[in-house]
């Protein structure tokens, strides 16, 4: 409980600290300088003609923190929105005595594939969303293939999951010189091992494997 009103009160502070940048819009916040260099225009000669481009192809288009689900207990990710209804994040998640409680120390790299469900925002601010993640997770005790000591199809592999989830996101457009809004989020994962057991056994039923994660999100220009 003390870890997670930690993150609350860093969240409202970034919240804050996003929403007071809007007043520092000549350069005097204290990351300013650093970010207006990144956007910077450069300029190129091109057949006798001078061409201006601004380097922030590489920039990501969003940035998340996320606490729980299928990606650690806590993660951070970056990715774009692709196309109109596709949105792709990079992230990586730690799991290990601190963070979690766990006695074994997991590292997780996950692709989420995003969908957003609706052509609108309902009620003008929140997107219903669904998608698939792809996991790679380490630890001391994955494996892609069974050891040769355990018998074939005895164990599900452990390094490599895909994680069907849903849920929404409520955005919240902000005027501010480097963020467009902030989206606060919730979804709800089962991982694919998770997701067999409750399909072939009688012990593990659909309603024991989902994973509830809550997070924000940061939507830069």
């Amino acid at each position: 409980m003390r870890l997670i009103r930690f993150i609350i009160l860093i969240l409202i502070f970034i919240w804050t600290d996003s929403v007071n940048a809007q007043f520092h819009s000549k350069g005097t916040h204290p990351r300013a300088d650093f970010i207006d260099r990144i956007y910077r225009p450069r300029y190129t000669v091109i057949s006798g003609d001078t061409v201006s481009y601004r380097p922030r192809w590489f920039f990501p288009e969003h940035a998340k923190i996320q606490y729980a689900g299928s990606v650690g207990y806590i993660s951070i990710g970056a990715g774009y929105r692709l196309w109109e209804k596709y949105e792709a994040t990079l992230s990586y998640g730690l799991l290990n005595d601190v963070l979690g409680g766990s006695d074994v120390t997991v590292h997780t790299i996950s692709l989420k594939n995003s969908f957003f469900l609706t052509q609108k925002p309902w009620f003008d601010h929140f997107w219903p969303k669904a998608g698939l993640l792809i996991n790679w997770g380490n630890t001391n005790n994955t494996f892609r293939r069974l050891p040769p000591h355990y018998p074939e199809s005895y164990y599900f592999q452990n390094k490599v999951h895909v994680a069907p989830f849903w849920g929404g996101e409520w955005h919240q457009p902000i005027k501010d010189k480097h963020l467009t809004g902030l989206g606060l989020y919730f979804e709800f994962s089962a991982l694919d091992a998770y997701l067999l057991e409750a399909i072939r056994t009688e012990y593990v039923t659909m309603m024991d494997v989902w994973s509830l994660a809550v997070g924000i999100t940061f939507y830069f220009h």
